[in-house]
């Protein structure tokens, strides 16, 4: 992402909350107004005040000074106030955002293009939340404070007019040559941090396969590589900001030098008072102080338009297309493919299938990519280039997404979400009790084991299932999923390693409730009271006889094996 579109980017990801911004702007030109109270007090002290050797003038200007600071502190404090509420909201707003995205990103975004690093980029909102009270709190009131002292004492002498030409001049030349880099570079500091990041997780997350010599010193390679990467990157940033800092902090040294000269000069030759002369010093030189602490402000800002590039990361998540219509009615559970094909998956195939409801099949495919068009297909993570796909006589396409996949579930993956035992089976309805779920543990053989650990339903699992092993993880998702009593339920391979014995038990419990089961298996063992599903490119049949589906599944594999050879 170029330096203007960066900027566009942060400009659109604060616009939610631009009352606060506006508002604290406001607040920021009042007080900026207001702090010229002092110099201008400074000024009639000395032209008349001090002239007349009056008390009652005396105090009536400090009186009158004291009440516009005393407003001045107000308006500051209802401006952090402001910023206040500001980090607030936005932190709200973006984790529901970013929430939101992530619930609909289109599937399997995370998990096969292992991009979860993207969360890292949460903590760039807590980057947002500091650096822009900070910038509109202090350099905004830099930036406004300089261009009124600049108005204001333009009118004291032409001369003023034209030198504080020569600084703003200046000032935006400085601006011109090193933003720009500056911009670019703190992006690229920006993606190095998070690849080093990447990286620490990756070795955190796979520490015991670093543990042998060989992979050792590929590990301390890789972390030399994303060190030098993020050294050279921030040495690059380096350059442009130190260079835009120094040449503030000689602006700031040359031009309160000349405003001291210029102001002697125009007093000497009678073209000012010494009472405008003070005035301007203390305005000016308060100016021209904060032009030398811009380059802080300005690595602030780089840091800002950087965390907002990052952010943006978690905008572009793919997210899947909604229903057209968002249809909830499901009038049954038979499923019937009509000349589904998605040539992207897998080319060669269609789909013309039809499944009783309450249907237990025991499936093989020709390979995987036939069984992840179908099983995709059934989550609809794809659309089908030709053809539908009903349950119910429902196409599922005008079916609410959420309702869908709680009407049919698959279960393909190892891995399980992060929360207790007794949560992950609530997860299957308001109504699940604790009497219920032991039930469902029970019957998948799981109740002693849970039992056994020391928090027992409440135990925290990690995303591995852990401390349970993958195959009791798994039989904790057949648990749950008995719990949904969803319209159809679809298990792959992963199952194989599961006692068959609980899998005959599961499917009796489906059958009961008029679920369809449908198991993807490389047993070959016969499994009563079933049917075989057969998934080919030559076409899919449902066959009674296990005998045939035998025959027919060892054909194609003999078939492959030859084509291979």
């Amino acid at each position: 992402m170029g330096a203007r579109e960066a900027v566009r980017w942060m400009l659109g990801l604060l616009k939610a909350e631009r009352s606060f911004i506006w508002l604290a702007l406001v607040y920021g030109v009042a007080v900026s107004v207001l702090s010229l109270a002092t110099p201008i007090s400074v000024q009639m002290l000395i032209n008349s005040v001090a002239n007349t050797a009056l008390v009652t003038p005396l105090v009536t200007l400090a009186g009158t000074l004291l009440g516009l600071l005393l407003i001045a502190v107000l308006l500051s404090a209802l401006r952090i106030y402001a910023m206040e509420l500001f980090t607030r909201r936005f932190y709200a707003r973006q984790v529901a955002e970013i929430t939101l995205r992530s619930i609909h990103a289109r599937n399997p975004f995370f998990e096969d293009t292992k991009r979860q690093d993207l969360f890292n980029r949460y903590f760039d909102v807590v980057t947002v939340q500091k650096a822009v009270p900070s910038l509109l709190i202090g350099g905004f009131t830099i930036i406004l404070q300089s261009a009124v002292g600049f108005t204001v004492t333009a009118f004291y002498h032409p001369f003023f007019l034209a030198f504080n030409l020569i600084v703003i001049a200046l000032a935006f030349f400085i601006l011109l040559v090193w933003t720009r880099g500056a911009i670019r570079s703190g992006i690229a500091l920006s993606h190095a941090k998070y690849a080093a990041a990447s990286w620490l997780e990756n070795v955190g997350a796979s520490n015991g396969f670093y543990k042998s010599g060989r992979h050792v010193d590929y590990a301390l390679d890789r972390s030399e590589g994303v060190t030098a990467d993020y050294i050279a990157a921030k040495a690059k940033h380096f350059r442009y900001t130190i260079s835009q800092t120094v040449a503030f902090l000689l602006l700031y040294a040359f031009a309160s030098a000349g405003l001291l000269a210029l102001g002697g000069w125009l007093v000497i030759e009678g073209e000012l008072s010494i009472g405008q002369l003070v005035a301007a010093e203390l305005i000016l030189s308060a100016a021209f102080f904060g032009l030398g602490q811009m380059g802080a402000y300005l690595d602030i800002t780089y840091d800002l338009i950087a965390a907002a590039e990052e952010i943006g990361l978690l905008y572009n998540i793919e997210q899947e297309v909604e229903a057209r219509e968002g249809e909830d009615a499901i009038g049954g559970g038979d499923l019937v493919l009509r000349r589904v094909t998605h040539p992207a998956t897998v080319k060669d195939v269609t789909f013309n299938l039809s499944i009783p409801a309450g249907s237990q099949l025991i499936a093989q495919s020709r390979n995987h990519d036939v069984q992840r068009l179908f099983t995709h297909s059934m989550k609809r993570y794809i659309t089908p280039d030709t053809g539908v796909v009903t349950l119910g006589g429902q196409d599922i396409a005008m079916v609410d997404m959420f309702r869908l996949r709680s009407e049919i579930i698959v279960l393909d993956r190892p891995t399980i979400v992060q929360a207790s035992i007794r949560d992950y089976l609530r997860l299957a309805g308001p109504d699940i009790t604790s009497s219920d779920a032991l039930q469902a543990l029970a019957l998948v053989r799981l109740e002693e084991r849970v039992m056994a650990l020391p928090d027992g339903l409440d135990t925290q699992l990690s995303t591995s299932g852990w401390p349970l092993s993958y195959a009791e993880s798994l039989r904790l998702k057949l648990a749950g999923a008995m719990l949904k009593c969803p319209r159809i339920l679809i298990l792959t391979g992963l199952f194989d390693m599961i006692d068959p014995a609980i899998l005959a038990d599961v499917r009796v419990v489906m059958r009961e409730a008029g679920s369809t089961v449908i198991q993807f298996t490389q047993r070959s063992e016969h499994q009563p009271d079933c049917q075989y599903l057969w998934l080919g490119d030559d076409g899919q049949r449902i066959i009674d006889d296990p005998d045939e589906f035998s025959r027919i599944v060892e054909a194609h594999a003999t078939e492959a094996r030859n084509g291979n050879a």
